[in-house]
């Protein structure tokens, strides 16, 4: 019925493919992933003349999907200050709250060392479609961005561009 290069083929091909899973299970192993949610440690922006830190951030999140990124956190040293009547907040409450948070969603592209993404929505109207750049580095549970560039959905820079640069330091969520 069967030769026995057919039997050879049947015990091989099983023990080839199994292999080959267990080589690119094991590759997959040693590069971290970066999805999943990453909560905010610390926060530091530098250029060559100064650098900022906030060493035990306010909470915020990065979330990473298979292709769909969110981000949402504070620059802010302190909590954030509740509204007096949090049903009835008044306009200076309104607008002091929208200015201590940042939050973006969209695409990213993983190239290497660098994460390029891309804004579907925005704090900030009119950035949709706009750019931002980050390298970053996955160690144990520690997910560390850089943010070194940024492009507008026009093609402009903002006046930090190649000045400044955001350094996150994230713990993967549990």
């Amino acid at each position: 019925m069967f030769n026995k290069n057919a039997w050879l083929l049947i015990l091989f091909i099983p023990a080839f493919l199994a292999g080959c899973s267990t080589t690119s299970h094991h590759k997959n192993e040693a590069v971290p992933s970066i999805i999943g949610s990453w909560e905010m440690r610390e926060v530091h922006w530098f250029s060559d003349e100064q650098t900022y830190s906030i060493e035990e951030a306010q909470p915020g999140l990065f979330i990473f999907e298979d292709q769909r990124y969110a981000i949402m956190w504070t620059a802010l040293k302190e909590p954030r200050a509740a509204f007096e009547i949090l049903a009835q907040p008044t306009p200076e409450e309104v607008i002091e709250s929208f200015k201590s948070v940042v939050f973006n969603a969209g695409s990213y592209a993983i190239n290497g060392a660098q994460i390029t993404t891309t804004a579907y929505i925005a704090k900030v109207p009119g950035f949709e479609g706009g750019q931002q750049f980050y390298n970053y580095t996955i160690e144990e549970d520690i997910l560390t961005l850089t943010m070194y560039d940024e492009t507008y959905p026009n093609g402009e820079k903002p006046n930090w561009a190649g000045k400044v640069q955001t350094r996150f330091v994230m713990q993967r969520a549990k």
